[in-house]
């Protein structure tokens, strides 16, 4: 998540993902919240 942060969101604009070509950063972050949500959920965090 660090890391994350601290590439900000100007990197992941336009970046592409493996399984849905290229995003924008505003893709990405729903991404990353439905993703960390699914595992936090998951183990009950």
């Amino acid at each position: 998540m660090k890391q994350t942060q601290k590439l900000g969101e100007s990197y992941f604009e336009g970046k592409e993902s493996n399984s849905f070509g290229k995003l924008t950063a505003a893709e990405w972050n729903a991404m990353f919240y439905k993703h960390l949500n699914h595992h936090l959920t998951q183990f009950g965090v």
